[in-house]
């Protein structure tokens, strides 16, 4: 061994594991300690915070499409805020909004969940885009489930999943603006893409509960800049996706291997640099020879990043008494109607059956693993029903970012010709001020 090998081994041995080998696991527990403690400041200021609900009633004769809903989440964005790294030590947060479309026996109601200081931020969005609608303060609907879920004390049963992405969050779902897919060109007449929700919500039994949820919280535009390898490599862009300093250390002795076999065993000359020379002619993207389905993949994603964004918790929850309990109709019925908003090209969403399906499913014996499955479903359950109830935006598997075209897809009011809403809280009749030259006495 030389004098460098050894001296090299020592300063690897004696500096860096027995003078500084603590530093890496103080730093893991410094920033552990950090994070706990700013998890448990955003809780209390979450906690802090005033409340409300609301409930929405749409007009009788509502004919506005989803584009109205998408204008409301983009007014509703004014909500992000820009927090220093002190201020996010300290427990600052985005605040976010939960809406909500909740079947009790059938009966339909929109709810949503905001921060009382942001209520006229919300009527204002709302009434510019239905001025016909009414808003009342209503309760929580959820307040009366125990804080702690026993199946043995509990009268009731439920099941309750989150859903993700099929793909990454980049590739938008199925929304309304896709004419050819929620529209009969011939008869020219719009198919509302939450039809199939509604319907399924509107037909349950009246000691049944189902309610489809979703948190929302606005985000700021970093998340696109992930977006934009992505195009380049789809565009076929040279040089699009750099691989990274990493990769290319990584790379350096194949790519070496591969210089020496190109120049010494094939006899091609290498260009300035000591690189085999590339195409002058070399067109800056492939777009020409992409078929029609990839530009429609490409177009796509380069909509979606043309609008504001919103991380997002889908939830979906069934609910009924232990002896009433039918999951085996009510399960799939809700997991299909969410099948709208998939596109085989682009993406969809799906269960995440993997963390939060609360339901499982022997995978050897069933006998042998019926421990395991009880506490494991049982585990599931209570951390399900303490997110739901409390709506919460960071706690459980399954945030996506969304556009506000993909939220208004999947929530919005639905268009009353379109949608057999005969169960859909609505407003019968219409409020409105009195003129200005109506006489109110006596001259």
């Amino acid at each position: 061994m030389s004098l460098f090998q050894e001296y090299f081994y020592y300063l690897i041995d004696v500096v860096l594991v027995e003078w500084f080998g603590w530093l890496p696991f103080l730093v893991a527990l410094v920033y552990m300690y950090g994070w706990l403690g700013r998890d448990k400041r955003r809780n209390q200021i979450a906690a802090e915070l005033e409340w409300i609900f609301l409930e929405v009633k749409i007009d009788n004769l509502n004919e506005k499409s989803p584009l109205a809903m998408e204008q409301i989440f983009a007014a509703m964005h004014a909500i992000h805020q820009n927090f220093t790294w002190g201020e996010d030590r300290a427990g600052k947060t985005v605040l976010y909004m939960a809406c909500e479309i909740v079947s009790i026996g059938g009966h339909v109601s929109f709810l949503f969940k905001i921060p009382k200081r942001y209520r006229n931020l919300f009527e204002s969005a709302l009434f510019a885009q239905y001025p016909k609608a009414e808003v009342v303060e209503s309760e929580d609907y959820l307040q009366n489930l125990p804080l702690h879920y026993d199946p043995e004390t509990a009268e009731f049963d439920f099941w309750g999943t989150q859903w993700l992405k099929k793909k990454n969050n980049a590739y938008p779902i199925r929304t309304y603006i896709q004419t050819e897919s929620f529209e009969h060109s011939a008869q020219e007449t719009f198919v509302d893409p939450l039809a199939n929700v509604l319907e399924v919500m509107s037909n349950i039994q009246p000691y049944e509960l189902v309610a489809y949820q979703l948190v929302i919280k606005p985000v700021d535009d970093k998340w696109k800049a992930h977006t934009k390898h992505l195009l380049d490599k789809l565009k076929g862009v040279p040089g699009g996706h750099d691989s990274g300093l990493f990769m290319k250390i990584i790379l350096f002795i194949p790519d070496l291997i591969a210089d020496i076999l190109v120049t010494h065993v094939l006899g091609v000359e290498k260009g300035e640099g000591g690189h085999t020379p590339a195409p002058r002619d070399e067109p800056p993207t492939l777009m020409l020879h992409k078929s029609d389905v990839e530009k429609l993949i490409i177009n796509s994603i380069e909509r979606a990043l043309g609008k504001i964004g919103y991380d997002v918790r889908i939830r979906t929850m069934y609910l009924a008494p232990k002896d009433k309990f039918n999951k085996g109709i009510r399960i799939p019925e809700i997991v299909g109607a969410l099948r709208n908003f998939d596109d085989v090209n682009l993406n969809g969403i799906k269960p995440d059956i993997g963390h939060t399906w609360t339901d499982n499913t022997f995978r050897i014996s069933e006998k042998l693993e019926q421990p395991y499955l009880q506490m494991n479903i049982l585990t599931r359950k209570r951390h399900f029903l303490d997110n739901f109830r409390n709506r919460s935006s960071w706690r459980g598997s399954g945030q996506m970012t969304m556009n506000t075209e993909e939220l208004a897809s999947i929530f919005h009011f639905p268009q009353t010709q379109y949608v057999r809403v005969s169960q859909v809280g609505k407003v019968d009749t219409v409020k409105s001020a009195p003129p200005i030259d109506l006489p109110i006495g006596p001259q």
